[in-house]
């Protein structure tokens, strides 16, 4: 089912904490950051059991595993990105507006397992691919936040969205095209799982990759003085 009550009490908890410890900084920035590591954090937990009892397959559009763990994930996911817009229209974002398409499309995208079984495992997979990075995001947040650069961090995470996003992303899509194409009869709520599965790799692929330009020119921009020394 899906649920605020997670991430609400998340956010209230850490926002007391940062009030009592962090009273100098943006506290509501600091517990929108603390909700989403707890969502990266859930999703590298909860799904990580799941890609393992599949073999690590990249893509099956035959999921004969527990459904209600599958859903379980996604409408928890689908609860956070719910929390994460509604946080994101009172933040001070300078990207607020592609942020918000962003949640938008991935809400859509892992719906539409609830209405294809068979399509769940890819589903779940996507979310993985998509917020295993996100604990390590959140900590350069934090560090934005508190006016502390951590160049290691950012490096580190440079090659592992690189790795996640770039690569296994890519393969991911190609198994799952592959394993579409190979469908003899297909139901219509099926037909709109897989279509809107493929079509969100195929859009956040690239916006992966422009963004991993931008963390590439940004590492590069603060290495510089460094280098020529």
């Amino acid at each position: 089912m899906i649920s605020l009550n997670e991430p609400s009490i998340i956010f209230i908890v850490s926002l007391l904490y940062f009030s009592i410890f962090y009273n100098g900084y943006d506290k509501i920035k600091l517990a929108n950051v603390f909700v989403r590591v707890i969502h990266g954090l859930g999703c590298i937990y909860y799904i990580s059991p799941l890609i393992i009892e599949n073999n690590y397959q990249l893509s099956d559009i035959t999921n004969t595993g527990n459904q209600s763990d599958y859903i379980f994930v996604i409408n928890r996911s689908i609860s956070y990105f719910l929390w994460d817009m509604f946080a994101l229209l009172f933040e001070d974002e300078e990207e607020k507006l592609l942020f918000l398409a962003h949640h938008l499309l991935t809400i859509v995208a892992i719906y539409s397992g609830i209405v294809c079984p068979d399509n769940t495992y890819n589903i779940v997979l996507g979310i993985l691919i998509g917020e295993i990075t996100n604990p390590l995001h959140q900590v350069m947040d934090f560090n934005k936040i508190i006016k502390h650069r951590n160049i290691s961090v950012e490096i580190f995470y440079l090659f592992f969205i690189m790795l996640s996003r770039l690569v296994v992303g890519t393969c991911a899509l190609l198994s799952t095209l592959n394993d579409v194409s190979s469908i003899d009869e297909v139901s219509n709520g099926c037909i709109y799982s897989y279509s809107i599965s493929i079509i969100t790799y195929i859009l956040l692929i690239p916006l992966s990759f422009n963004w991993s330009h931008k963390k590439y020119q940004s590492i590069r921009k603060y290495l510089r003085p460094t280098i020529n020394k």
